[in-house]
């Protein structure tokens, strides 16, 4: 079951599941992350994790707060969370992650962005950085460098919408999952 909660800041979405196995989803800046974002939520929760799915668009402004101040407030509402994913923009709370010792799934992650590989740099818990050949943002060699799990997808741009690549894409976040849970 998926229900609409208010996280203050914006609304969201709780897949129901496993409380001590919660995620966090993250968006981009638009379309709350439609299609990856709900394709790694949904792998999650096929492995029975509870997701609380932030839905938000930025509205413009402080590109690091937006994702910030939504991952806290999806922290503050799940209570107690284990693994925390987002797509572009999302990345950009890796911090948040490192801070709080979480595993991580960066779909699309801003390696072109301060922010998001000082996050990853500090990060001590596993994480997975998927993106695509085709993406301007992405970077194989700096990701494989950041972390242990990578999906590089040949061809993908920052979409990842190709439905070629949403397979691949669940297949990685479940083996991921399974040994963070």
């Amino acid at each position: 079951m998926i229900r609409p909660v208010d996280l203050g800041v914006c609304g969201g979405y709780e897949w129901e599941g496993d409380p001590d196995r919660t995620a966090i989803v993250l968006p981009g800046a638009m379309l709350g992350g439609a299609p990856s974002c709900y394709y790694a939520a949904l792998a999650l929760n096929e492995m029975g994790w509870r997701v609380v799915q932030v839905w938000d668009t930025f509205p413009g402004g402080d590109r690091v707060a937006w994702p910030t101040s939504r991952a806290e407030a999806a922290l503050a509402y799940a209570g107690e969370a284990r693994l925390l994913a987002g797509k572009s923009a999302g990345t950009l709370a890796a911090g948040i992650a490192a801070d709080r010792g979480l595993a991580a799934v960066w779909l699309t992650p801003l390696l072109d962005q301060p922010a998001c590989v000082e996050g990853l740099r500090r990060t001590t818990a596993p994480a997975l950085l998927v993106g695509g050949t085709d993406d301007p943002t992405w970077n194989g060699e700096l990701a494989r460098e950041l972390a242990d799990d990578v999906l590089e997808l040949d061809g993908a741009d920052h979409g990842l919408a190709r439905l070629e690549d949403l397979p691949p894409l669940m297949d990685a976040v479940r083996a991921f999952a399974a040994r963070a849970a």
